[in-house]
């Protein structure tokens, strides 16, 4: 999960972030997290098998670390600045957002997995 973040950002500070500036806010998390979801097609036979060890009660407090980093990290990226109680809730709802995605990835048996939007 941490090389994925690493090559997330690296693809934002790569050139990424430009073409991210002109999309409304809404379009830019969409495309960070589809970007995201896309680093784990590769490992998605595996996927289901590396959920379920993150969800074991020794490693749930990484698991969410690494959850939480994320969620910053592409709030970051997409342009949020803020500092309020919206930030809480921002990241709340992104963290939903992203973690339901995911489930959602595991099932689509589309071709290319092309049936997922956000």
């Amino acid at each position: 999960m941490d090389d994925c973040l690493q090559q997330l950002m690296d693809r934002v500070d790569a050139g990424e972030g430009e073409l991210l500036k002109n999309l409304m806010l809404t379009e830019r998390l969409s495309r960070l997290v589809r970007m995201r979801l896309e680093m784990q097609t590769p490992y998605i036979s595996k996927w289901p098998q590396a959920l379920s060890i993150q969800s074991q009660p020794a490693n749930v407090s990484t698991s969410l670390k690494q959850r939480a980093v994320l969620v910053d990290e592409i709030w970051h990226a997409a342009g949020d600045s803020g500092s309020d109680i919206d930030w809480y809730v921002k990241r709340t709802v992104l963290g939903g957002i992203y973690s339901a995605s995911e489930v959602y990835m595991l099932t689509d048996n589309s071709p290319g997995k092309k049936s997922i939007r956000l």
